[in-house]
């Protein structure tokens, strides 16, 4: 299964430390807590990873559901209707890519950046996205279409908030599956408070 493994703690004087591409720096008194935050912190991004290609995905259903309201008959200056189409296309492709580099370089000397890097890059390609195929929604009047966009960019702005404060005291939350959903009906996530050094 796809997941991602960042792997770099450095060690400075007798502290172990791991730097993320959030620009949170925690540091440790031990190698154990700095693996234990680590090991975290990639359940963390696997989660993200999950909850980034679900929302590519439905953006992507959402412009091929709609590709045929992306006519170019329409003379209208105010609204592009062929620059919009191209945009989302190159934004989704994007975004297919950055998908693809987070899981092989994860473990890169880098990773630790530029998963976060590209994960936050591809949330705002989401959000361009969205924001587009909401502007066509609405020239068609079609309302499920911009509910499902609206539903679709408060996600985005959730995992991109997420993505900004994990790592900082007392704010990150991290994701923790002890039980598969497929093996527990009645399976609720639980939410643990990370404790940083």
């Amino acid at each position: 299964m796809k997941t991602i493994r960042i792997v770099q703690i450095s060690k400075e004087q007798k502290k172990y430390v791991i730097n993320l591409g959030n620009g949170t720096s925690n540091s440790f008194s031990s190698k154990r807590e700095a693996e234990s935050f680590l090991f975290n912190t990639n359940l963390f991004l696997t989660d993200k990873l999950h909850a980034l290609h679900k929302l590519y995905c439905e953006t992507w259903n959402a412009f091929q559901d709609n590709w045929f309201y992306l006519d170019n008959d329409r003379k209208t200056p105010k609204f592009p209707i062929k620059e919009t189409e191209r945009k989302c296309v190159q934004n989704l492709d994007a975004i297919e890519s950055l998908l693809v580099l987070s899981v092989d370089r994860c473990h890169f000397t880098n990773g630790n950046y530029f998963v976060f890097i590209h994960f936050n890059k591809i949330a705002d390609y989401l959000e361009e996205t969205i924001r587009l195929l909401a502007q066509v929604f609405g020239k068609h009047s079609n309302t499920n279409a911009i509910c499902k966009m609206d539903i679709s960019i408060r996600h985005v702005l959730y995992a991109r908030n997420e993505l900004s404060n994990h790592g900082k005291y007392s704010t990150t939350k991290i994701f923790k599956i002890p039980t598969h959903l497929s093996e527990n009906k009645s399976y609720i996530p639980d939410y643990n408070l990370a404790i940083v050094a």
